[in-house]
């Protein structure tokens, strides 16, 4: 896929320079710009079961491993970044409720909820362990 359409292009602002968790944020851009690449060509329809399995496996995943990292290290704000992955993964069961129920719009309403949370996400809330965990030799 040719950067220049992508919606998302990793940028060191996103890094929280861990490595392991940097490249699960680097898969989660990738999902999305290929939803918005779909959307783009009006196959957003085609693709969003396979985007929203992704989207669970991914949540499943990174959450559990950025979780065992701020436990391990005991990091002060783990129930409220907990609070947040949990929204998350609510959201995806009402997206993967509203596919089954051949609900309208859902390709569309996914990546209007994307957008905003992949930027507050990356830029806000995981920026805030980003610099404990560093600080605690997590790299």
């Amino acid at each position: 896929m040719s950067t220049e359409r992508e919606t998302f292009r990793w940028s060191d602002a996103y890094s929280v320079n861990i490595a392991v968790l940097d490249a699960q944020h680097r898969k989660l851009i990738a999902i999305v710009n290929q939803l918005d690449q779909a959307l783009r060509t009006g196959h957003g329809g085609t693709v969003v079961d396979t985007v929203l399995a992704q989207l669970v496996n991914y949540a499943f995943e990174h959450f559990a491993t950025e979780e065992s990292l701020m436990k391990q290290h005991q990091y002060p704000g783990l129930s409220t970044h907990r609070e947040h992955h949990e929204e998350f993964r609510e959201r995806m069961t009402e997206f993967l409720e509203a596919q089954r129920a051949a609900k309208p719009c859902v390709p569309v309403s996914v990546m209007l909820y994307l957008e905003p949370w992949l930027k507050e996400h990356l830029l806000k809330t995981d920026q805030q362990y980003s610099a404990y965990l560093n600080a605690r030799g997590v790299y």
